[in-house]
C-alpha cells in the first residue's frame, strides 16, 4: 500500500521527471511566459509544446507588425497624430491559444506550417477588424506594455516600489484625464491686477519694442529719450537730535513775530498814524554810483574819476601811494600750548666743571684770533706791557730811559682799566630795561598758569611787616590785597608759580612775625594813598604773632588788578570790600581756621 500511495500517476498535462526543462517555462520574443498546451493526442509531449510556443510567438510578431502598420497609416489620416506605439508591442487580449491538434504523432511539419498561417489570417483579421471603427488607445497599452515590462524584469514575480515608477506610470487626475474638469473661475479683478503688474514692468524695463519701433507705432517719436526708470536703494536716514526742536521753536518765533505785527498795526491804526504802502514803494532804489570805488580811492588825490588825465592826481609812483616796495610781517603768536609744554634743563655742573668748560672756550677764542692774525685778516694787537714784564719786553728802551718807559706804562695800563669799566657800563641795562626784562619774565611765568595764596597774620602791628609784605608784592608783580581787621589779618596774593614761590619764602622764611622793633618812619607814613596812625607796634604785644598758609590753588584768571592795603574795622567792612572781586570764601575760611598743634 505504501509503494502505491508514494507513486501515484501525473496527470497528462503535468510534466514528467523525463520532460525536458524548456518545456516548462516557455516564453515568448517580448519575454512574456507562453501558457502551456495540452499535446496532441498520439504525439509525443515534449515535441508538441514546442510547435505550439514557436507558432504564438510568430503569431505575436505578425499581429505586433500589423498593428505598427496600421496606427502609421491612422497617423497619416488623421489630424491630432497619436502617440508612438511601444517598442515592445503586447499581443491583444482576444488572442487565444490554438485548439490542440487532433492529427497523430505520425503528422508531417506541412501540417504545422499551415495550422500557424491560418491562426495568423484569422488574428489578422480581427485586429482590422476593431482598429477600423475606434482608434486604438496607444497610451493605455504602452503604459501596460511598461508595467508588464517592469513586472517581467523585476524578478522573482516582485513588482517595483510605487515610488520609483515614472510619472507616467502614475494614474491621472480626474482634470488630467479631462474627465468631469471644469475651468477653473478667474480671480476677482484679473485683468486690473494685469495691467497693473504689465505697466510696473514697463516703468522698470522700458517699453516693449513694439511700440518703440517707428514702423509698428506711428506715434512714438524717436528723439525722446526712453530710458527705464532705475530706482536707487533707499538708505536708513536717521534725524539729528534736536531737528524738530529747532523747527516747533522757528514756528513759535515766527507766530510771536507775526502776532507783534498785527498788534503794532492795531495800534498805529488806533493812533491814525497807519500808512498803507503799495509794491511800489516798498521797492528798493538803486544806489548812485559812487564817485570812485573804495578800493580806487587811496590812488586818486581827489577821490574822484574826473582827473585821471593829470598825473599829479593820480598816486600810483609818488611818494603818497599806498604801494611800496616794504613787506608787512605779521607779528608771530606764540601758540597757547607752548604754556605748557616742559622745559629741558640742562644737566647741573659743578663748579670745577663750569671753570674747565670755561676755559677751553677761551683757549679756542684765542686760537682763532691769532690765526686770523697770522691770515693778515686782523691787526696785530699792540704789545701788554705791564709793570712786572716791563724790562722783558722793552729791554733797550727801559735801559736808556726808565722813567719815561714806566710812565708810558702806567698810561697804557690805565686806559685799558678806564675801557674795561666803559665796556661793562654799556653792557649793564638801564631801570627801563631792567624793568621790562623783569615784566616778560613775569608775564612768561603767568603764562603757564595764574596760582593763588592765601594768608593768614595775627597781627599786623609792626610797620616793618606791613611795609615788608607791601613792598615785596609790588617788586614781584604780584596782584592782590592786604586787609587788616582787629580779628586778624589777610593777605590774598596772585602771581605765577615761581614768583609765588618767592613771595610765600619771604612771608613763611624770612620775616619775623614776632619781632617787636619800633619803626624808625615818622608818625604818620602812607601806603598806597592810606594815611596810617602812627606805629602801635610797642604797644602790642606779638610774642604768639605768626603766619599761616590756610589756601593754595589755580586760577582761570585774574580776579585782582594790582596789590593793595585797606584798614577795616568790622567784619561786614570786610565782605563789602571782597564781594566787589567775589572772594568773600577767602574771609570765611579764615575765620573757621584753625592751626594743627
Amino acid at each position: 500500500m505504501a509503494s502505491e500511495t508514494r507513486k501515484r500517476s501525473l496527470p497528462a498535462d503535468e510534466p514528467g521527471p523525463d520532460t525536458p526543462s524548456s518545456a516548462k517555462k516557455q516564453k515568448a520574443p517580448d519575454g512574456s511566459p507562453i501558457p502551456a498546451s495540452p499535446a496532441p493526442a498520439g504525439a509525443p509531449a515534449n515535441k508538441a509544446n514546442d510547435i505550439i510556443a514557436r507558432a504564438k510567438a510568430i503569431a505575436r510578431a505578425k499581429a505586433a507588425a500589423i498593428k505598427e502598420k496600421m496606427q502609421q497609416q491612422n497617423k497619416a489620416s488623421s489630424t491630432p497624430p497619436p502617440p508612438p506605439p511601444s517598442s515592445q508591442p503586447q499581443p491583444p487580449s482576444s488572442a487565444a491559444p490554438p485548439p490542440p491538434s487532433t492529427s497523430s504523432s505520425s503528422s508531417s511539419g506541412l501540417d504545422v506550417k499551415a495550422l500557424l498561417a491560418q491562426i495568423a489570417a484569422q488574428r489578422g483579421v480581427r485586429a482590422s477588424a476593431t482598429a477600423a471603427p475606434k482608434k486604438p488607445d496607444v497610451g493605455a497599452k504602452n503604459l501596460a506594455n511598461q508595467r508588464d515590462d517592469i513586472k517581467a524584469h523585476g524578478g522573482l514575480n516582485v513588482g517595483v516600489h510605487p515610488a520609483l515608477l515614472d510619472s507616467r506610470l502614475k494614474p491621472k487626475t480626474a482634470q488630467e484625464s479631462g474627465k468631469g474638469s471644469k475651468k477653473l473661475m478667474a480671480p476677482k479683478f484679473s485683468s486690473t491686477m494685469a495691467n497693473n503688474r504689465k505697466k510696473e514692468l514697463e516703468i522698470l524695463t522700458g517699453p516693449p519694442p513694439e511700440e518703440i519701433d517707428p514702423k509698428k507705432n506711428p506715434y512714438f517719436d524717436p528723439t525722446l529719450d526712453v530710458k527705464p526708470k532705475e530706482r536707487g536703494r533707499r538708505m536708513l536716514a536717521f534725524n539729528e537730535k534736536g531737528k524738530y526742536i529747532e523747527q516747533a521753536r522757528e514756528l513759535r518765533s515766527q507766530a510771536q513775530l507775526a502776532e507783534l505785527e498785527k498788534r503794532m498795526e492795531a495800534e498805529a491804526k488806533a493812533a491814525g498814524t497807519f500808512q498803507e504802502f503799495d509794491a511800489s514803494d516798498l521797492a528798493l532804489k538803486k544806489e548812485e554810483p559812487p564817485e570812485a570805488e573804495w578800493w580806487d580811492q587811496g590812488f586818486l588825490a581827489n577821490k574822484t574819476y574826473d582827473d585821471l588825465d593829470n598825473k599829479e592826481n593820480v598816486l600810483i609812483d609818488s611818494e603818497q601811494s599806498i604801494i611800496t616796495d616794504l613787506v608787512q610781517h605779521p607779528v608771530p603768536i606764540n601758540p597757547p600750548w607752548d604754556k605748557n609744554t616742559v622745559l629741558i634743563r640742562p644737566p647741573h655742573l659743578t663748579k670745577r666743571e663750569m671753570k674747565r668748560i670755561r676755559k677751553a672756550e677761551r683757549a679756542e677764542r684765542h686760537k682763532d684770533k691769532q690765526d686770523r692774525i697770522r691770515l693778515g685778516l686782523d691787526p696785530a694787537p699792540p704789545p701788554k706791557v705791564k709793570l712786572s714784564n716791563l724790562m722783558n719786553v722793552l729791554t733797550n728802551e727801559a735801559i736808556r730811559d726808565p722813567t719815561l718807559v714806566e710812565a708810558r706804562v702806567r698810561r697804557e695800563m690805565e686806559e685799558r682799566r678806564l675801557a674795561h669799566i666803559r665796556d661793562n657800563e654799556e653792557r649793564k641795562l638801564t631801570p627801563e630795561q631792567r624793568h621790562e626784562k623783569l615784566q616778560k619774565q613775569l608775564e612768561k611765568d603767568e603764562q603757564k598758569g595764574i596760582f593763588c595764596a592765601v594768608f593768614k597774620i595775627g597781627s599786623l602791628a609792626n610797620s616793618q611787616h606791613r611795609f615788608k609784605v607791601h613792598k615785596n608784592a609790588l617788586e614781584y608783580g604780584v596782584r592782590g590785597i592786604t586787609i587788616v581787621n582787629p580779628k586778624f589779618c589777610l593777605v590774598i596774593a596772585e602771581s605765577g608759580a615761581r614768583t609765588l614761590k618767592q613771595y610765600k619764602k619771604l612771608m613763611l622764611n624770612r620775616i619775623d612775625w614776632t619781632a617787636n622793633i619800633q619803626s624808625k618812619q615818622s608818625d604818620e607814613y602812607e601806603i598806597e594813598g592810606v594815611k596810617n596812625s602812627a606805629d602801635r607796634s610797642s604797644l602790642a604785644d606779638l610774642s604768639q604773632n605768626k603766619c599761616e598758609l590756610i589756601w593754595e590753588g589755580e586760577l582761570k584768571k585774574h580776579q585782582f588788578y594790582r596789590f593793595t592795603y585797606r584798614e577795616t574795622e568790622t567784619a561786614a567792612d570786610v565782605r563789602e570790600l571782597l564781594d566787589k572781586t567775589q572772594t568773600t570764601h577767602y574771609w570765611n575760611l579764615a575765620k573757621t581756621w584753625t592751626s594743627d598743634l
